[in-house]
């Protein structure tokens, strides 16, 4: 049956796309979501996401660290939340405001789909859409970057009135067992892939959604509208 209730986000384009996000094929990346498909458990930061007010803030302090931060058994989850909310802190520095963005999903052709901004951040007079790759073996790539510019511009910034610009913060570990970097990009739209190619990377990518039995045809003209909140 499509669908069967997975969960996708805008991360998990360059994720399993195959050989490139621009310039997808999508049987090969359809064969990169078995992975998903076969229900493997993996490493959750949602913790991290209703608790962002005192992190950008700067209120997180260790002992707040270590309460809010430690939901798993294994002490090596824990710890790697825990860099994660360090890394962020030390980002935003108790600079300005938060405005955090609903989280709840988007069905979408038979999958959930999650919303790719954490929040608004205002400062310094300006709004940032801002997206967070907490994942620590994904390492975001410029094409990547640039994709998900796009996307934060199509999905949640083009229709603002107060005109945020996409801000990608990326805390993954850039090689293997030399520990996570703080890695932020301000990427207003024109430094973004082009509309036609984020058009025709969501179509691949639904493609091989649908190869992969997870998502019904999109036969809709504009693809890139099913994702956006009604």
């Amino acid at each position: 049956m499509a669908g069967r209730g997975k969960y996708f986000e805008l991360l998990d384009f360059p994720k399993f796309a195959y050989p490139s996000v621009v310039g997808m094929d999508a049987a090969s990346t359809a064969n990169n979501l078995i992975e998903r498909l076969a229900g493997q458990g993996f490493m959750s930061y949602s913790t991290i996401w209703p608790r962002l007010e005192p992190i950008v803030a700067g209120y997180a302090t260790e002992s707040f660290i270590a309460s809010e931060f430690s939901p798993y058994e294994q002490d090596w989850k824990n710890n790697s939340l825990q860099d994660v909310v360090r890394l962020l802190k030390q980002y935003f520095g108790g600079r300005g405001r938060w405005y955090r963005h609903p989280l709840q999903p988007t069905k979408v052709l038979g999958f959930w789909f999650k919303p790719s901004i954490k929040g608004v951040w205002w400062v310094d007079g300006q709004a940032y859409a801002v997206l967070i790759n907490a994942r620590k073996q994904q390492r975001l790539f410029p094409d990547h970057i640039r994709f998900l510019a796009r996307g934060v511009h199509e999905l949640h910034c083009i229709d603002d009135p107060n005109d945020p610009i996409p801000l990608i913060i990326d805390v993954s570990e850039p090689e293997r067992g030399k520990g996570r970097l703080l890695r932020a990009y301000e990427m207003p739209v024109e430094k973004a892939i082009s509309l036609d190619e984020f058009d025709e990377a969501v179509r691949q990518f639904l493609k091989a959604l649908e190869m992969a039995g997870v998502a019904l045809p999109a036969d809709a003209a504009d693809v890139i509208d099913l994702f956006k909140k009604k």
